[in-house]
Formats: structure tokens, sequence, C-alpha cells
């Protein structure tokens, strides 16, 4: 059987990091999570035995399962019904494979149903699934976008969103616009706060966005002058950035006020 973890030893190098120990320990915060948890490790030993049980399981669906689909993936692609992106067979059966064996949420503490591993792994796990599909780890990897929730976002939209991610609900990272990609200070979606309505709405153009029918999507957009963020507006700022949810979401420059519960938005001041 196929196992890309198994069969590249060169991945293990990252495990053997001399600062894997003290990595480990920051994020299982002296491992406190094994009195609440009966999955949690105890000591950086039982960590590393979760990482490459975890790991072995990441290559041996990368290998058997990624891998066979991707030449059917490539020649049948997505498809639009009724609005909508449908996945092809091969790329949905390779994300129910990893949902079932609980690889997504990979680095999402346990309290939101994650695995609360260090990033360490899973970018070795991203490696992988890149290396049976280049197009397909786009999809899965996309939920690192939870990490920017989970370090902006206040509780109640954690609770919300992260526990999703982790069941296996599929992300979307809104940046790209018709003149900023890889300059994000060049956005121009615009995010204007209603004290009337009591939420914001969105005013401007996305697109090249990757994933971009996923469940969740996760959006950059600049704040207008004069905006002021409201206390009874669920909304968070910590340093430049803020979350907002519920939305309104405002497409095509269009005035239209669209409810949109699965829209974070990511706003700089």
């Amino acid at each position: 059987m196929a196992n890309f973890y198994l069969d590249n030893s060169d991945l293990k190098h990252h495990l053997n990091h001399p600062l894997m120990k003290k990595l480990v320990a920051l994020r299982e915060r002296n491992y406190s999570d094994a009195e609440k948890y009966d999955y949690a490790p105890f000591n950086f030993e039982d960590a590393m035995d979760s990482y490459e049980k975890v790991l072995e399981i990441a290559g041996e669906i990368s290998g058997e399962i990624v891998a066979a689909n991707a030449e059917d993936v490539d020649h049948e692609g997505p498809h639009v019904v009724d609005g909508h992106v449908v996945y092809a067979k091969g790329t949905q059966k390779n994300l129910d494979a990893l949902v079932k064996a609980g690889l997504m949420g990979i680095s999402i503490p346990r309290r939101y149903n994650g695995l609360n591993f260090s990033l360490v792994p899973y970018i070795m796990a991203a490696d992988m699934v890149s290396r049976a599909d280049a197009g397909f780890v786009n999809i899965w990897g996309l939920q690192d976008c939870a990490e920017t929730i989970y370090e902006f976002a206040n509780e109640e939209q954690k609770q919300k969103y992260l526990p999703r991610v982790c069941a296996g609900e599929t992300m979307a990272m809104d940046l790209t616009e018709p003149d900023a990609g890889s300059d994000l200070q060049a956005v121009m979606l615009k995010a204007t706060y209603s004290e009337a309505d009591g939420c914001w709405y969105l005013n401007g153009v996305k697109r090249f966005i990757t994933n971009g029918d996923g469940h969740i999507a996760l959006v950059l957009a600049r704040s207008e002058e004069g905006t002021k963020v409201s206390a009874s507006a669920t909304f968070t700022r910590i340093g430049s950035s803020a979350f907002c949810s519920p939305l309104s979401q405002e497409a095509n420059r269009q005035r239209q006020k669209i409810h949109n519960e699965n829209l974070v938005v990511v706003i700089l001041f």
C-alpha cells in the first residue's frame, strides 16, 4: 500500500528538530489538556507518538485515495449546479476520507474539537496531500484560515465557526481583487458599519477566489473613513484586525443587503 509518509524519510527530519520539544510544550500548555481529554498527550513522547500515528494515516490517505483519484479529478473537474459548485466525485471522496479520519482542524484547540497539533505536523500532512494532488490541497489546506479566526475572533465567534471547520466544513480565503492580489495593502473592498441596521455592508469586488464556494468565507476588507465600532455589534477589534458577524454582503458594487451567517470579515483600519 502506498503511504506518502512512510516512503519519505526526509519528512521525519522535521519531527526531530531540536526545537520541537519546546514547541510542543508551548502548544500543549505544558500538557494541561491531559486532565480534560483522554486523547491529549501527557508528555512530549506521547505527543510525538500521536503525531506519528496521525501522519501515517494522512500518508496512507494521500497515497491510496487522493493520488489514486487525481487523474479522474482532472478529467471531470468541478461543475456548477443551481448556482453552487459541486466538486468532482474524486475530490469529494478525498475530502470525505480526510474528514472521517479527523484530519480537519489539525491545529485547532481540543475545546473546539480540533487535534491541537503544532503547525509542524499540519504542514507535513499538507506536503503529503499536495504531493498526491496539488489542486486538492487548496481545498483541504484552507482549514488553516481557521487559525485567523482563533487568533483574532471573540469567544462567541470561535464557538460558532471553529467546530464547523473541525467537523469538515471547507473554507474560502477571499483576498484577491481586480487590482489587488499579492499586495494586500492595495485591497479596496469597503466595509461600512450601519448604526441603524447594526451590521456591516461590503462594497466592492473579489475575484479568482480559491475554493470560493466553500462553506465559510474569510474576507479581507478595508473600513471607510468615519467608520465606528458600536458596542452592540458582534465585533472584536484586536490590533489592526477585526471581525464582524453576522454580516451583510454587498456584491458586484450593488447596495444589496444579504445576511450571510457564513461570512467572516477581517477589516483593515
